[in-house]
Parts: C-alpha cells; structure tokens; sequence
C-alpha cells in the first residue's frame, strides 16, 4: 500500500507504534497545539451532546458561526467553516483558479502545494536569517504585479515572527492596483501579545482582495476534531461555499468549537501560560551549548543546531527515542536540516524537554 508522505508534525500514533508505547506517555513538541488541552467547557459540550452524531451536521454551522462572529467582530455571511484550515486553502487554491502565487520561504508548505495541486505555479520569496527572518517587505511589493495571490502567514510558522497590521495593509494596497489577492493565515494569532496590533481581520469590510484564514484547532487545543474558518468579502464566500463538500464539519467539532468560545477563563490561562512559558523555554534553550533560539510571538519557537556534529534528523531521531517528539524542519523551504521547532508547553513538560535536548547535544558533542 502506498502512503502520501507525511509532512508535518503531530504523529503522535505513528511514534506511539514505533516505541510500542501509548500515545498518551508521548511528549508532542512537534504539533503547537494548546498545552492546556481542550476547554473543559468544550469536553462536557462533547460528552453531554454525543447522541447527537445520529444525525447529520448542521451544514450551515450555524450556532457556531453566530457566536465565532461576536467573538472576532466578523459579520458571519464573511465566514466559510472546513475541516480544519488545510481543507480551505486546497479549496481556496481550487477554486480561486490561483495561476501565479508568492509565499514565503520558510512558511507553512501548504500553500504551495495547494496552488501546485490545482495547477498554478509557485515562486518564493526568502527570509533570511540574518535578518531575523523578517518579511521583506520591498521584495514582496515588488513582485505583487506578477502574481495573482500572495500568502502570509501571520504569526509565520515555523519562525514565530509576526508582521504588524499596517505594514500588511500597505501590502494590500499596493495588490490591489494590480489585482492580486491577499491571503493572511491568522492561525496563531490568538497566541499573540496585543494580537490588535497585528490582525487584519478588520479590514475585510474594506478590501475585496482580502482573505483572512482562522483556526479554532491550536489555541483552543481540539486538532482532531478539525476545525478552520475563511473570511472574505461576500462574493469570495459564495464561491467557496458552492464548491465544498456538504456537512464537512462534524457535529462535535461544530459543539466544541461554540463551548470553547465562550471559556474565557481558559483563554486567559492559556494566553498567560504561553507568554511567560515561551519567555522562559527561549531562554532555557539558548543557554544549551549547540543551540541557539529565535525569539517568536506564537506557541512555538524555531531552533537553530550551531553544532556541526549533529543534523536536524538525528536530533529529532535521539529525542523521540526517549519519548519527546520535536519538528524536524529540514522540509521547509529555505531552512537546511539545521533547524528544529518546538512547542511551547507546560513548565514540567518544558523541563523535560530541556534535560532530553542538553543529553542528546552532549552526547552529539563527545560522541
């Protein structure tokens, strides 16, 4: 039997079975999901509204998009729900009939592949290290007129870095003398300190050349149950929803989703967690010899191997093997096999993290 190659992080049932262990004695570094797991208030939601799987789901999504749409002052006829964000940025790039696209390098891999997928062509902008992987921005306007979509990730993955909300407006701007669309992946903004600064998702009202794409799977911790929202002016959504599948999102993705938004004690914990956890997991980090990290605004942080005596798949290799999963992220384009990426997690689940990273890069170090 032939398998697509997986790309990205989060196997936890495929390390589970290479350990022949259970899943759940697996520290997941490699997925940058919520440590905190999901709502309490989303998990009785579930539990108390099981039965409900007998029928089939709303395909409106309508209680869920009602309340989605307080909480990011969105009007809901701007909202197309999917199986998760990846589900919408193939029928995006489907749809859309994207020929010409620009994304970042290193970004999320799906965009590209997307865009292949449905047969456009696919040109790369780099960030560079040595300027903090920042986004350029002058090279990125200054390809817009040949492009016919451009991607930001925004807080990008796997860098962590973020691009204020102002400068992506004058990318706008300037896409749309040429016509081009603007695709900003706000999946990770939740994470983010003073997030206003930096989202876009006010301006859809006034740029029909926006698309604003949202997860409710890593903040709000409930990655396989699958959940992804696009945001766009009308015409854009009613294209896409005369594509997708009906009933695309299940009923108990649909339920946990409206649960979870509505535990605002959850978010804080999780927004007060992650920001002094990401602090202390940067510093931490640096000071292991071989190691050196960058400072980012999401749930995770990008790791950069000094040593010359060990790659980022033999480091990924060393710490599965004793439990703890890290991103290997050598299939990035523009990142070498130099590179990890890591969670932000509890501070008991950070220190094991740390004491298995100093054994394998001493190791690599005297071996």
């Amino acid at each position: 039997m032939t398998h697509t190659a997986y790309k990205h992080g989060g196997d936890v049932f495929g390390a589970a079975r290479s350990l022949q262990c259970n899943p759940r004695n697996i520290y997941d570094f490699s997925a940058n999901i919520n440590p905190l797991g999901p709502s309490p208030l989303a998990l009785a939601a579930i539990k108390d509204n099981l039965d409900l799987i007998r029928h089939y789901p709303d395909p409106l999504c309508a209680e869920l998009r009602a309340v989605l749409s307080g909480y990011l002052k969105v009007a809901s006829e701007k909202m197309v729900f999917g199986n998760g964000a990846s589900e919408l940025i193939y029928l995006l790039a489907r749809v859309m009939g994207f020929r010409r696209a620009v994304v970042t390098a290193p970004a999320f891999v799906e965009y590209g592949a997307a865009v292949t997928a449905a047969g456009g062509v696919v040109s790369e902008i780099p960030l560079l290290e040595e300027e903090g992987f920042a986004l350029p921005v002058p090279r990125v306007k200054k390809i817009l007129c040949n492009a016919d979509v451009l991607f930001i990730c925004n807080p990008n993955n796997p860098t962590g870095g973020a691009v204020k909300r102002y400068i992506i407006q004058s990318i706008i701007d300037m896409a749309r003398t040429y016509g081009t669309t603007v695709v900003v992946d706000e999946a990770f903004m939740d994470f983010v300190y003073h997030q206003e600064q930096y989202s876009v998702l006010h301006m859809l009202d006034n740029y029909s050349n926006l698309i604003v794409l949202y997860s409710l799977t890593k903040f709000f911790g409930i990655p396989g149950l699958r959940l992804g929202v696009l945001m766009a002016g009308e015409p854009i959504i009613n294209k896409i929803e005369a594509a997708k599948d009906p009933w695309n999102v299940n009923s108990l993705a649909q339920i946990a989703g409206e649960a979870a938004l509505a535990d605002e004690e959850y978010m804080a914990q999780t927004r007060q967690l992650i920001w002094r956890e990401r602090d202390f997991l940067h510093r931490a980090i640096s000071l292991i010899p071989g190691l050196n990290t960058f400072a980012g605004e999401a749930n995770f942080l990008l790791v950069k191997i000094e040593s010359t005596s060990i790659s980022s798949a033999q480091l990924a290799a060393q710490t599965a093997k004793q439990g703890v999963l890290v991103r290997d992220c050598a299939n990035f384009s523009g990142l070498s096999d130099k590179y990890i990426r890591v969670a932000v997690k509890t501070r008991a689940e950070n220190v094991v993290l740390l004491k298995v990273l100093r054994e394998v890069m001493k190791g690599a170090a005297n071996g």
